[in-house]
């Protein structure tokens, strides 16, 4: 590498660094600690800021991921893919797949970053195509920091709407510290006026409260997968000192949809304000594991079948 694209490099990191402390700054009222970092967000700031993880770039990518994920827990916990690439082909020979499906920004991350094409009537293609060009002439993550989604190719995905054709499925999202599940982050009613959200911990009991997002009225139901969900947030977060994992069930069966390294890239506000410096805590790495790793459920049961027989 030449001394000046490095200079470049250095100097395009640093501009991202001080836009990011700026903004922490207005929504917590003070600098962020970046070498002695205390708080889950002063370190999610560190990550983007000081600690940069090539792997982010690879695995909060929505189309590499998939490969990674099937890897590690098995391609049925996948969401399949019915396109991938730089552009959308062409609308008459190519898009024949089945509806509904989402259009996707491989490289973004949110309700902006994808449509939705229904079953039945017009696809309104051109209203996508406007969208996918936005997307693909915009690099997500610069204004809060989160380099690795602008390294990221610029790529389109089209999945399968996956459950009930006429409703979201629910998002279940697992804070997991160190390959250990600590916290889900429920959102319901995606879509609607009623959306809303939950945290709950692993008991299913309420953690804590967002400043952000709007408080469900009701407690999110327990999956029926959770078993199965844990084993494959814990497998996929083991080797991170944390990562979410967003799933989602339909008909009693998880799918990953994303893995998120920085999740509002770090300027998200709890209720009570010491659940920051809570979640901050989990980031420190026990010196002797404190769990048990969470066997897969088949095993498990299999196991347990075999136990009760001998006794």
């Amino acid at each position: 590498m030449s001394a000046r694209r490095c200079a470049h490099g250095l100097r395009a990191r640093w501009r991202l660094a001080r836009q990011a402390t700026r903004r922490y700054r207005e929504v917590f009222g003070r600098r962020p600690r970046l070498l002695l970092a205390l708080n889950h967000s002063e370190r999610l700031h560190r990550v983007k800021v000081l600690r940069r993880d090539p792997r982010h770039a690879l695995l909060a990518d929505k189309v590499e991921a998939k490969a990674w994920i099937a890897s590690r827990v098995g391609e049925e916990y996948v969401i399949p893919t019915l396109y991938a690439g730089r552009r959308l082909p062409r609308r008459r020979r190519r898009r024949t797949w089945p509806r509904p499906l989402f259009v996707k920004a491989a490289h973004g991350s949110g309700k902006a970053w994808n449509v939705r094409v229904p079953a039945e009537g017009p696809a309104r293609w051109g209203r996508v195509e406007r969208k996918v060009h936005t997307w693909l002439t915009t690099s997500y993550g610069g204004k809060g920091g989160e380099w690795h989604y602008g390294a990221m190719p610029r790529r389109v995905l089209v999945e399968p709407h996956i459950g009930d054709p006429e409703r979201l499925p629910d998002d279940y999202q697992l804070w997991v510290f160190h390959g250990r599940v600590h916290f889900v982050q429920w959102h319901t009613d995606r879509g609607t006026p009623s959306f809303g959200v939950r945290y709950v911990d692993r008991d299913w009991t309420e953690a804590f409260r967002s400043t952000k997002f709007r408080l469900h009225e009701r407690m999110p139901p327990k999956p029926q997968s959770w078993d199965t969900m844990v084993w494959i947030a814990e497998t996929l977060g083991r080797d991170f000192p944390f990562v979410r994992v967003d799933l989602y069930e339909v008909d009693g069966h998880p799918y990953v949809g994303e893995l998120t390294f920085t999740p509002t890239a770090g300027f998200h506000r709890f209720e009570p304000p010491e659940t920051d410096r809570m979640l901050g805590r989990l980031w420190r790495k026990p010196r002797v594991p404190r769990h048990p790793a969470t066997p897969r459920p088949e095993v498990a049961r299999a196991e347990a079948r075999v136990g009760s027989a001998r006794g």
